[in-house]
């Protein structure tokens, strides 16, 4: 969302530091290191160009080779830039990654230490398939996530109205059910402690 990003004015910026569709944000500075893809990039008004902050490393995959001189280093054709996302972001490479971070009070990643990185490269329609499956499992974890904070809030509400059942039970003299005059009285003089509160 570039409506929230600081806005500054640079009087010059070479090209490829702006920001594209497809470019994956790796925290280089962080307890967490780890990469955001930048799916899409719509402009607010004002607004030119979006850059990285430095503790923010850009990570491009490259086109193949159009012409003699250019495309990938490495022969990286055909890597998926959200296959290399979810790759960076898997559990086996933030380890390796952690492994290689220095720093005292926040870890820090150097640009050598994500090129050092030996990741494995699948055929394109492999990655592809990679892409949807873990797509959808974290849909599933989202939904899964909302499923139980919902269920969480709803017994927590039938908590409170049985607690407010009995105790409107207690202002009216009605006997409780399973409990002694003396819990009774102990009971209601917690609760006007915590109405002092």
């Amino acid at each position: 969302d570039t409506a929230t990003l600081v806005r500054v004015h640079l009087a010059k910026i070479r090209t490829h530091f702006a920001l594209r569709p497809g470019d994956i944000l790796f925290r280089a500075r962080s307890q967490l290191n780890d990469a955001t893809y930048v799916a899409d990039l719509t402009l607010s008004p004002g607004v030119t160009r979006v850059v990285a902050a430095a503790p923010i490393m850009v990570v491009r995959v490259r086109p193949p080779a159009g012409r003699a001189g250019e495309g990938p280093p490495h022969g990286l054709t055909g890597l998926d830039a959200r296959y290399l996302h979810w790759l960076l972001n898997h559990p086996q490479t933030q380890a390796s990654l952690r492994a290689q971070s220095t720093g005292h009070s926040a870890e820090i990643l150097r640009k050598g230490d994500l090129e050092g990185l030996h990741l494995p490269v699948p055929p394109p329609a492999v990655q592809q398939l990679i892409i949807e499956a873990a797509g959808l499992l974290e849909r599933e974890r989202q939904l899964r996530r909302r499923l139980l904070e919902e269920r969480f809030s709803m017994i927590q509400r039938q908590l409170l109205r049985h607690a407010e059942a009995d105790e409107s039970a207690a202002e009216n003299d009605d006997p409780p059910s399973r409990t002694s005059d003396a819990a009774q009285g102990q009971q209601s003089r917690t609760w006007a402690r915590l109405e002092g509160i």
